[in-house]
């Protein structure tokens, strides 16, 4: 009993599958090369993205001019007086 155990846990030496023409492994590269060239064409955009939008000057919608807010404060004063 103790025999069959040890001759399952030892490693076989006949190798399941082998690629000898390299086909698989080239078929990855040009995959990863893909992928990584994808990604790299990702990360241009969006930082070109990035740098645009700081140039632009981009307003906020919860930003309030010192005039409008001025002249509101100016109005409430008045509309509360009377």
């Amino acid at each position: 009993m103790q025999k069959v155990i040890r001759n399952a846990v030892e490693p076989v030496g006949d190798q399941v599958f082998v690629d000898s023409t390299g086909r698989r492994k080239r078929l990855l590269a040009v995959l990863g090369f893909f992928v990584a060239l994808f990604a790299a064409l990702y990360i241009a955009v969006v930082g070109a993205s990035v740098v645009r939008a700081s140039d632009s000057g981009l307003s906020t919608k919860a930003s309030v001019s010192t005039s409008a807010s001025a002249s509101a404060s100016t109005s409430a004063s008045a509309s509360t007086s009377s």
